[in-house]
């Protein structure tokens, strides 16, 4: 198949339905049937990604954020029409370039954590925001190449005509630190320069929703010391020649059912290593190819997936104080202090993580035609929800009690002597003994499974982990000004250039 077999087939695909730049559920299920090259983690390759076990469910929960799309209740928030030629694009795909437009994404935002319960950290409207992290530092680009810089703008077009979603793969696999950059094999490096394009070799990991996705948008931003035949940034098809994806272990069951697990049995986003032989990459689809210096913008460019990042763990913050206050509900601990304050911890954890969003699009900057947040309140914003997303993971468990212990699944409820005496014995307040455990299964699912832990450790290493991102909150925030007061009110001499450059950090 072809390297440019992903852009015919979503032509294909859009071709044949009722809105040329939106697919509906079945027809995303289809654009993935493009020869892509899978390994499950049984050692097979997949022959369809649509109906695999291990990929199915959650595919098919991608295909209903499709689908709202098309539903008159929801498709004022997943789509927008355009001012340009008056046809509807996926919100997505919305550049932002006004405060609205952030709160137009961060509804469809809300629709697809909601959607997704929030365990899908790169649902359908993740994959835009690294791309147009390009959009808004393309002068720096046109500066190395005026060719690169118009292959993002024509990327960001032809994405958002197609409905696309992408994944991001930013860090280097992960091996031997006491090797120097040349002799780390995994590394993803050019190979070869040809006048229509390049050859890569190497891998990328944690390519997360790459194997339900179209591309995979590629950056070695956080890679240190790199040789320049590794500094790149582009976008690969996902079913490029010699670029195969292996799956990690599922850590859902296809065989669950609602009752028994509300979250699980919707599927995951299965995270896969991303590995390339020989792979050719057209020119169009280069980014930056060779410039060391242009790694050092990653956190310029990434300040709009940042922003979707923290946007996505408030709304899922909102699904834990739901959680919360329904336990309360059903056991009836309303009128117990340690329960309260429990449950005041957690909204405050939700609180402040809304109030870090709303503060970082109430001071955004328009850089090259983009609205970018202010990355000094997201950065604040995603070290808080970092460091307290364990907490809260805790406090859940703790207010259940037993809850999460006495759980048993629907054939023991079938069961006719066994339960009929869990329903005499377990009632809780306002449900039966069986909605109560049903409760405590989505509980299950939202902080206890082998699926909770693998979210809880994609959080905390999602774009950077706690220790790297105070760091860079120590370098980046700017303290100029509280600095200048309180000098200048102790008469204090100012502060010398050194020690300055220490805490005071332009942005452009």
């Amino acid at each position: 198949m072809s390297v440019i077999a992903t852009t015919s087939k979503l032509i294909d695909v859009l071709s044949k339905g009722s809105e040329p730049h939106l697919m509906t559920g079945e027809q995303y299920k289809e654009s993935l049937r493009d020869g892509r090259r899978v390994i499950d983690a049984q050692g097979n390759e997949i022959a369809d990604v649509t109906t695999h076990p291990a990929l199915k469910r959650g595919i098919d929960n991608l295909a209903k954020i499709y689908d709202s799309q098309f539903d008159p209740e929801t498709r004022d928030i997943t789509t927008f029409i355009s001012p340009e030629d008056g046809k509807r694009y996926s919100t997505g795909w919305l550049v932002p370039k006004t405060k609205e437009d952030y709160q137009k994404r961060r509804e469809m935002l809300r629709l697809s954590t909601y959607s997704t319960l929030g365990v899908f950290g790169r649902p359908n409207d993740y994959g835009s925001m690294m791309a147009m992290g390009f959009l808004s530092i393309i002068d720096k680009i046109e500066k190395e190449n005026a060719e690169y810089a118009e292959n993002v703008r024509r990327f960001v077009e032809f994405s958002q005509k197609h409905n696309v979603i992408s994944a991001d793969l930013i860090p280097d696999v992960q091996t031997d630190k006491n090797l120097p950059p040349a002799q780390k094999k995994g590394t993803l490096r050019v190979v070869e320069e040809r006048p229509d394009g390049i050859v890569l070799c190497g891998a990328k990991p944690v390519g997360s929703v790459g194997v339900q996705g179209h591309f995979a948008t590629v950056s070695t931003a956080t890679s240190a010391n790199l040789d320049p035949d590794a500094a790149l940034w582009c976008a690969v098809p996902i079913n490029s020649p010699g670029l195969t994806l292996v799956l990690r272990e599922p850590v859902t069951s296809p065989d669950s059912t609602f009752e028994d697990h509300p979250i699980d049995s919707f599927g995951e986003e299965t995270d896969n290593m991303m590995l390339f032989d020989h792979v050719f990459l057209p020119r169009e689809y280069v980014f930056s190819l060779g410039n060391l210096k242009m790694l050092g913008l990653y956190r310029e460019s990434g300040a709009l997936f940042h922003w979707h990042i923290l946007g996505r763990l408030m709304y899922r913050s909102e699904i834990f104080v739901g959680a919360a206050q329904t336990m309360v509900d059903i056991l009836g601990t309303d009128s117990f202090q340690g329960v309260r304050d429990g449950v005041a911890e957690i909204i405050t954890y939700s609180s402040t993580l809304k109030a870090a969003i709303i503060a970082a699009e109430e001071e955004s900057e328009m850089w090259n035609g983009v609205l970018v947040p202010s990355t000094r309140f997201l950065t604040a914003g995603r070290l808080y929800s970092i460091e307290n997303y364990p907490r809260i993971m805790h406090i859940l468990r703790d207010l259940s009690g037993q809850g999460l212990i006495s759980r048993f699944p629907s054939k023991v409820w079938d069961h006719p002597e066994i339960g009929a005496v869990l329903e005499e014995y377990l009632p809780g307040a306002g449900v039966s003994a069986r909605e109560k455990n049903k409760f405590f299964n989505f509980l299950w699912d939202l902080s206890c499974s082998s699926h909770a832990s693998r979210v809880a450790l994609f959080e905390n290493t999602n774009a950077t982990n706690g220790p790297v991102i105070r760091s860079e909150l120590y370098r980046s925030y700017d303290r100029s000004e509280p600095v200048k007061f309180i000098r200048e009110y102790l008469d204090l001499p100012d502060v010398n250039r050194e020690v300055k450059q220490l805490y005071v950090h332009d942005l452009k």
